[in-house]
């Protein structure tokens, strides 16, 4: 979302008190609310209220995309003192499970670790909806034509938020009007509706939006980027459209027949091909809005602006190029990728993302460890998922079989010629895992003695991240600080390659940027996604271009060469048709969105979407021995976690108060 920034100090924090039972209660301070709406400039303020609503998309403290899908692991004792008070929410349902009785990020009631109460911030659209008309006292002095596009613009974060519960909580309330304060008993206690048909509000909701919302161009460019556009809606759409498609809400036989106490079944029954063609619309139109507003896969003509001090527009390669891009993509505020990004703090992350060289570490000193905080730290399980310089799986390359690479990928070697170039530092001995990777692999992870390009740097002199105990990144003040990798690894990624430390101490000096929620390969791969699904490769959409054409032109950045090439060319032989039939197809596509997603939010909900949530996690969660205090040391592989993952852990449990409070709610199964 652009310039968010603006919408936040415009804001006004409006407490207005509510028990959860009730959900969306008009409150007792009527007059104060007509006072709010008695003019444009205070119903504006209101307006950024509903925006403000909107949770968290960044803080690693209160974000499940961030820190809670298994992608990254935070040792549990990871805090200053090894305070377990202070660990994440994410985190702690990590290791210990979720329960019923106060649940681990419980957006519905905005507690244990939730940035917000999800049903507040819908309570504040109603309210929106209700007093900018007119007739209910709203202003005058408001043309009505703005005060059309408010109303869609609030729309739209109302059919957001109640789409974010939907994702947590599968069949939910819908509450699409202020209930007065007079309302008593059973007007108060709101039943969960079946999953078809809250998706079926969240789509005429911003189906209605949409008619209204401006285009990208239509937006004063200081006054007004950042609010919601017709692309942004038609996205959400297309997300929701997929996610009521896939496999947890699509023929999911273990919520049949799960009823309420009308008797009304919440969850939808049988394999419905019509979901999977809904879908492939709504994408299709969100992918030909976002190229019309002008929306294209990012690729940069220089170094990072200066961030690699020896690289510019003139002399940049296609190698550089390729891991610069995708880091671009992610952390260039407002770039041609960028759909819907939010200008929320990136500090913390970036904190806990960057890396410090032995150097730095030296200049601990007087700094008090205030900006110490390796800890955004890839498991060795994602680690492995990542592509093969051939752009395809390292368990089904050729190369990695025949070589040996993939049996004795945890053993250690130096780097050659080629590898010493750009991705491992001259005389840095690090495991066979970390060579003959793909560019995305390079670009996202940070890993032990692997150059970490930018910095304001020479690529001659790179920064390399050290992992072991007393060196680097590494566990060497782990005791008092409570910061390090947990596996060995950091999401370079999300760190802007002009992110460094000053030279005298350890202070980070952080480049903010614009986070992207929704960005065009997102976009692009959820279209690929659905032409598959709909009739596989064969399948095409609008232009013509079937799901290969999506893939090709994001890998493509990457430096990879197409998906039926690469898999004819470089897998084994028992892989080389993998491309040509649907379900193949449908695990590339899913691989992909690891790949180039990665780190950015979107695991956490594409496994549990996919029903892949037990496979990944009834295994063993590995990574290398933090305090090994040399290579041998150090490349050991250990258990970090083993999970217990089971059908009820695919949505949220709904806390046991709020069940005693409103007794029309029925629990989630399994819980």
């Amino acid at each position: 979302m652009k310039n968010l920034r603006y919408l936040l100090t415009c804001t006004m924090l409006f407490t207005l008190a509510g028990c959860n039972q009730y959900l969306d209660i008009l409150p007792d301070d009527k007059p104060v609310l007509e006072d709010a709406f008695k003019d444009q400039y205070n119903a504006e303020k209101y307006l950024f209220t509903c925006y403000g609503s909107l949770p968290d998309f960044v803080n690693p403290y209160t974000t499940l995309g961030i820190s809670g899908g298994g992608d990254i692991l935070y040792d549990p004792r990871n805090m200053p003192g090894g305070n377990p008070a202070h660990v994440p929410s994410t985190i702690l349902m990590l290791f210990n499970g979720n329960n019923t009785v106060n649940p681990y990020m419980n957006f519905w009631d905005g507690q244990n670790g939730a940035s917000e109460n999800i049903w507040q911030g819908i309570r504040h659209c109603n309210i929106f909806l209700e007093y900018i008309q007119v007739e209910n006292g709203g202003p005058r002095d408001l043309d009505q034509m703005v005060r059309e596009q408010w109303i869609a613009e609030v729309k739209t974060i109302k059919a957001y938020l109640h789409y974010y519960l939907l994702r947590l909580y599968g069949p939910i309330p819908i509450v699409d009007e202020v209930i007065p304060i007079s309302a008593k008993g059973d007007e108060l206690a709101m039943y969960r509706e079946p999953v078809d048909q809250v998706v079926d509000y969240i789509v005429g909701t911003l189906d209605d939006a949409i008619e209204t919302l401006p285009v990208l161009n239509q937006l004063d460019v200081v006054s007004e980027y950042g609010r919601f556009t017709k692309t942004i809606a038609r996205c959400i759409k297309a997300k929701t459209l997929v996610l009521a498609a896939s496999p947890l809400f699509n023929n999911n036989n273990y919520y049949s027949g799960i009823k309420d106490n009308r008797g009304v079944e919440l969850f939808p029954s049988g394999n419905s091909e019509e979901r999977w063609e809904r879908a492939l619309q709504a994408c299709d139109e969100a992918a030909r809005s976002a190229e019309a507003d002008g929306a294209a896969i990012l690729v940069t003509t220089d170094g990072g602006n200066g961030a690699i001090r020896d690289i510019n527009s003139t002399n940049i390669n296609d190698t550089t190029k390729a891991m610069v891009s995708l880091r671009q993509a992610v952390t260039e505020s407002w770039n041609v990728e960028h759909i819907w990004s939010t200008n929320e703090s990136t500090r913390r992350l970036q904190q806990f993302s960057t890396m410090l060289s032995n150097d730095e570490w030296f200049n601990l000193a007087g700094s008090g460890g205030s900006d110490i905080g390796q800890r955004q730290s890839p498991t060795v399980n994602v680690v492995e998922k990542f592509y093969s310089a051939n752009g395809i799986p390292i368990d089904e390359d050729a190369d990695w079989q025949n070589n040996g690479w993939y049996d004795n990928r945890y053993t250690t070697q130096l780097p050659d010629e080629e590898h010493q170039k750009y991705f491992i530092k001259e005389g840095q001995e690090t495991a066979i895992l970390h060579f003959n990777r793909s560019l995305r692999f390079y670009a996202s992870v940070g890993f032990d003695g692997g150059i970490w390009e930018g910095r304001e740097k020479p690529l001659s002199e790179a920064s390399f991240p050290n992992m072991m105990r007393y060196f680097g990144s590494g566990f060497k003040h782990g005791e008092t600080y409570g910061f390090y990798p947990f596996s060995g690894y950091l999401t370079k990624k999300l760190s802007h390659l002009a992110t460094t430390y000053t030279a005298t101490r350890i202070t980070l000096i952080d480049q903010p940027y614009s986070f992207p929620i929704i960005r065009l390969a997102d976009v692009y791969l959820l279209l690929a996604e659905s032409l598959n699904e709909v009739g596989g490769p064969e399948a095409t959409d609008s232009q013509g271009n079937n799901a290969y054409h999506y893939l090709d032109v994001i890998r493509a950045r990457s430096g990879m060469e197409g998906v039926v090439d690469s898999w004819a060319k470089y897998a084994l032989p028992a892989y080389q048709n993998k491309p040509k039939d649907r379900n193949g197809l449908r695990q590339i596509i899913r691989q992909e969105r690891l790949n180039e997603l990665a780190f950015e939010g979107h695991y956490y909900y594409d496994v549990r979407r996919w029903m892949m949530a037990e496979e990944l996690f009834n295994h063993p969660i590995l990574g290398w021995n933090k305090e090994g205090e040399n290579k041998a040391d150090f490349y050991n592989i250990r258990v970090l976690l083993q999970p217990r993952f089971s059908m009820k852990d695919y949505l949220m449990p709904i806390r046991t108060n709020t069940l005693l409070q409103n007794r029309n709610l029925v629990q989630n199964p399994g819980w």
